[in-house]
Formats: C-alpha cells, structure tokens, sequence
C-alpha cells in the first residue's frame, strides 16, 4: 500500500505551493524486502563461513543460554564499551534472530563446525593480549564477505553473525549462570 502525503506552505501573498520535494511515498511492503535481503545475505555469510571451514576438526561447545546484559558487564569494564556492545545488539536485534532461524536450519555437525571456528578466531586474538572491544569489532571485520566491507548491509549482518555467538556463550567469557 502507498500513500503520497504532500504537504502545502502559504506565502505571503495568500497563495500555496508544495513544499519543495518534500511529497512522501509510504512504502509498507519495504521491510519485508529488507527483511528478505538480510536473511540472503546471512544466508551468503553462512554459505562462505561453511566452505572455508568444511575440513577442520571441532569440539563441541557449551551452548548455555545466558542473559545478555550480564554477559555484556562481565566482558566490557569500560562504560563506553558496555554501551556500545548494548547498541551493537540494539541495532541487529532483528538480524541475529534471522541468524538464529538460519542456524537452527543447519545440521548439527555445520553448527558445531561453525561455533568452533568463530571461537578459534576469538581465541587467537584474545592471544595477541587485545581489549574486549577491539577483539569484537576485529571480529566483525572477519566475517564480512570480501568485496562487501563498504557495503552497510553486508557489515550489519556480519556484526549480527558475531553477536550471536557472543550471545549464545561460544566467545568471550561466560557469566556463572
């Protein structure tokens, strides 16, 4: 459905005009589109992740499920980081949960396979002696399809992949629940 909004401005001299370009097109039917390209492009991550992966050898992870405001306060001291991994999760609330539909598609060796691969990247930059925070946005940098880094909709869903495996306790520390 699409509705046009025009909106009319009086001039001094009693007469109206449109405002300049500013006739608005309501699209309802965008965030389906939107919603339908983000899972193409979990699904075009996943697919890379998986190749890249097929061959190395895994063990299982502990798959607790954990609250993730207190995963976030035991991993990031700092303020602003807290707030910042808050709003990383703020902005892919929609995505890390088409991440996890697309997953749960997944047999389970793949999901092992993948959880063990996030965590061995996780593990060698936390070996380099990096901070919490710039061993996440490194992260993030490493599972965007290359060719795709300037590509907002690519880094989002790559930072979401991220996010959901911080959420479901692969990497970073886990709280005692």
């Amino acid at each position: 459905m699409t509705n046009k909004i025009s909106q009319k401005l009086q001039v001094g001299d009693d007469s109206s005009n449109l405002q300049a370009g500013r006739d608005i097109n309501i699209n309802y039917s965008g965030d389906a589109k939107s919603e339908e390209r983000d899972f193409e492009i979990i699904d075009e991550i996943f697919k890379n992740v998986v190749q890249k992966i097929k061959n190395k050898d895994y063990n299982r992870l502990d798959k607790k499920y954990l609250r993730i405001h207190e995963k976030i306060k035991l991993n990031f001291v700092d303020t602003k980081d807290k707030e910042r991994v808050q709003d990383y999760f703020k902005t892919a609330y929609t995505i890390t949960s088409l991440i996890e539909t697309r997953m749960q598609e997944e047999d389970s060796v793949i999901q092992e396979i993948l959880g063990g691969h996030i965590f061995e990247k996780y593990n060698k930059l936390k070996d380099e002696g990096l901070e919490n925070i710039n061993i996440l946005e490194k992260l993030f940098g490493q599972f965007i399809i290359k060719g795709k880094e300037d590509n907002p909709f690519y880094t989002s869903c790559a930072r979401a992949f991220v996010l959901f495996f911080f959420d479901d306790c692969t990497i970073f520390e886990k709280t005692k629940k």
